[in-house]
């Protein structure tokens, strides 16, 4: 009797756990805008922290080091608990500073050499125009026929450019003057824009606040975080956890902050060789051949598209000379500079660096091409290890090679039965 009420009960919480778990689906379709908005507002709260928190990621290995080095200096002269404050103390504010020295720097190198750039498009576009013309004609002067036919191409092209010019642009600019002199709308769009600066400027001072913290009370907070999960997981369980958590740091770790590296290092090399070729604009084009370079496989085509696009316009010949430059350097960097600091630290071959770049890329943006190959590295090694525990238990190989030509495994001997290699001819 009372297995048999016990089936029932079983029978009764299957059903009412279905029925919830459908009744909160539909929820969370039925009020999946109202949930995005919800995850936005909480995700703005948090921004200043999750800023914080990545400037304490990137610098913790300069604060590791300098407190490595400079702990046993004081030591010598002071006693342990005030050798020890003083070597966090001017260890964090080296640190702090060298991030303040970077952001400052970037921003009081790049913004007005951008500025000038395109002010100095935007005065020369009747030079370029002219240019491109010249250019052209030069170059079809001993064919007729091909010059005709991109005379009238670029006739046309103009002849649309000037009917999108007079019907869509000047109605449209027209309307716009007619709502800037609506006054509330000029303020309207000035607080809008005064708040995103504000909202960015205070997520930054924040976050070097934040990242102080975390810096300083990391090796703490680390503490915490194991004691929990040693408290909540059986032993082996916690055991495989940590030492995953800390695998996925390394991964994280050694592939950002390689890439971060490796990226500067290209900028410079593309400057120095800008500089050298004299191609307009060095300091904008290799900031942006630097910056995408952070995106593996891709990032060297999304910067060096609109860079040659800039230095087209100027000179066609030296945007010729740029393409085969930058060419040259990201094979540099591609076979000598990015595998000597990065290593093999993903494991990824090059289809699943492709595969999780177009993934990632796509759902998270940006940043999900950035952070796509250590994500990705992690997922496949998770996926690896439980693979490989599975075929251990089932007494199987875990040599890959031994799969490549698998037919069949015997039922009865568990013998390995390889068909014939295709590629070999017979």
């Amino acid at each position: 009797m009372k297995e048999k009420y016990q089936k029932y009960i079983a029978w009764g919480l299957t059903a009412f756990c279905v029925i919830a778990s459908s009744i909160l689906l539909f929820f969370l379709l039925y009020k999946l805008n109202a949930i995005k908005a919800a995850v936005k507002g909480f995700m703005q709260i948090l921004e200043p922290f999750l800023v914080g928190a990545l400037i304490a990621y990137l610098l913790a290995p300069i604060y590791n080091a300098l407190l490595r080095n400079l702990e046993p200096v004081f030591r010598k002269k002071l006693k342990q608990k005030l050798s020890h404050g003083f070597a966090v103390g001017i260890s964090l504010f080296v640190s702090i500073m060298l991030a303040l020295l970077v952001v400052v720097g970037l921003f009081a190198l790049v913004v007005p050499q951008f500025i000038n750039s395109i002010v100095g498009i935007i005065n020369s576009l009747d030079t370029y125009s002219n240019n491109i013309v010249h250019w052209l004609n030069t170059a079809l002067a001993g064919h007729p026929d091909v010059a005709a036919q991109v005379e009238s191409t670029f006739q046309s092209i103009s002849d649309s450019f000037m009917d999108w010019v007079n019907n869509k642009l000047a109605p449209n600019a027209e309307a716009l003057l007619k709502s800037i002199s609506n006054l509330s709308t000029v303020l309207s769009g000035v607080v809008s824009g005064v708040k995103v600066v504000v909202r960015v400027i205070k997520d930054f001072i924040i976050g070097q606040i934040v990242a102080a913290y975390l810096l300083v009370s990391k090796r703490h907070m680390i503490g915490q975080v194991k004691k929990i999960t040693y408290g909540l997981l059986p032993r082996k369980s916690a055991n495989y956890l940590v030492a995953e958590f800390r695998y996925i740091s390394d991964v994280f770790g050694g592939f950002i902050r390689g890439k971060l590296m490796d990226s500067l290092i290209i900028g410079v090399i593309c400057f120095v060789g800008c500089t050298i070729l004299r191609i307009p604009y060095a300091l904008v084009v290799s900031v942006i051949v630097g910056v995408t370079n952070i995106i593996p496989f891709f990032g060297p085509f999304i910067g060096a598209i609109p860079s040659a696009l800039l230095i087209l316009l100027d000179s066609p010949l030296k945007c010729v000379y740029f393409v085969i430059f930058v060419l040259a350097l990201q094979q540099f960097d591609g076979n000598i500079l990015g595998p000597k600091i990065l290593g093999n630290t993903t494991g990824l071959s090059s289809f699943w660096v492709l595969f999780s770049i177009m993934l990632f890329g796509g759902l998270f943006g940006f940043v999900g091409m950035i952070i796509a190959v250590p994500l990705f590295a992690v997922i496949y090694s998770l996926i690896s290890t439980y693979i490989n525990h599975r075929l251990k238990k089932r007494e199987l190989t875990q040599v890959t090679k031994e799969y490549e030509l698998l037919e069949q495994i015997d039922v009865g001997s568990g013998k390995f039965v390889h068909m014939q290699d295709p590629e070999i001819k017979q």
